[in-house]
């Protein structure tokens, strides 16, 4: 565990995690607000209301990124337009997935291998994870925000029992983990410029899952009781909180490509000493 703790430290300073981390923050923050129009005009041509979508959002954003998601909730989530959508829809995809090329920048720079694929390959790739990342948080968003509705909603239909809420309570954030464990393997297998087990990128994705859980609730604690943003920044206070949210949000993305490159490496020196050992032996 030490060694791979100081191999983490070697290795994020030598692939310039925190750089990588600010490209991918940067085209996440231009992505964001697109992404929240497509996805509240979406809710719009359902029987939600702005209310339930805003008191939800407040439960996962910290207090001042609340206040500032708010107008732009309250003007589109009640518009029904299917050319909103999709224009915000191609934006999102478009700035997202330049911010992913970043991620598999990183993850080659990780395992020590350059960009044999075609640019074609790997905008389609980034695509992709833009997608994926798309889906958690849908799925985050339908379950926490939403996710009493939803349940209002089977109890009444099935005639279930009220009782069974801590048993759904339970089941929507196992929903929620195994999602972005199964999305961030998926990102690590088919992001880097090189061939690799489902076992091998299992540990990063654990990892990353588990540190944006515990970085989001640390941050939005920090936010609301302690961090004093506007009081330095002003009017663009929010949007600082955003950003730097978003950059730490980042640094776990490529941390965990670096944590599984870290023990494949460990492994592979395991192996190559082994093999040296029974050679000697013969």
């Amino acid at each position: 565990m030490q060694k791979l703790l100081i191999d983490l430290i070697i290795r994020f300073n030598k692939d310039d995690v925190p750089a990588l981390g600010s490209q991918l923050a940067y085209k996440l923050v231009l992505a964001f607000f697109p992404f929240l129009i497509f996805l509240m005009t979406l809710i719009g041509f359902t029987s939600l209301n702005r209310v339930e979508v805003i008191v939800g959002l407040s439960s996962i954003f910290p207090g001042s990124v609340s206040l500032l998601i708010k107008n732009t909730i309250i003007e589109v989530v009640n518009i029904k337009s299917s050319s909103l959508l999709s224009i915000s829809l191609l934006f999102t995809l478009w700035s997202a997935s330049s911010g992913f090329n970043a991620v598999i920048k990183g993850l080659n720079k990780a395992y020590g291998v350059k960009e044999s694929r075609s640019f074609i390959k790997v905008r389609v790739i980034s695509l992709l994870c833009t997608l994926g990342m798309s889906v958690i948080i849908v799925i985050m968003i339908l379950l926490l925000v939403l996710g009493t509705v939803i349940w209002n909603a089977i109890a009444h239909k099935f005639y279930l029992f009220k009782e069974l809420i801590t048993l759904w309570v339970i089941l929507k954030y196992l929903i929620v983990v195994f999602t972005t464990i199964f999305i961030f393997s998926a990102l690590y297998r088919y992001a880097p410029s090189r061939k690799l087990a489902w076992s091998e990128v299992y540990p990063g994705s654990i990892f990353s899952t588990f540190s944006l859980i515990l970085v989001s609730i640390g941050f939005a604690f920090y936010v609301n009781n302690f961090g004093k943003y506007s009081a330095v920044y002003g009017s663009i206070g929010a949007i600082i909180v955003l950003l730097i949210w978003l950059f730490l949000v980042s640094i776990i993305i490529i941390l965990g490509g670096e944590v599984n490159a870290s023990l494949a490496s460990t492994s592979n020196i395991k192996v190559s000493n082994s093999n040296k050992i029974t050679h000697n032996m013969y």
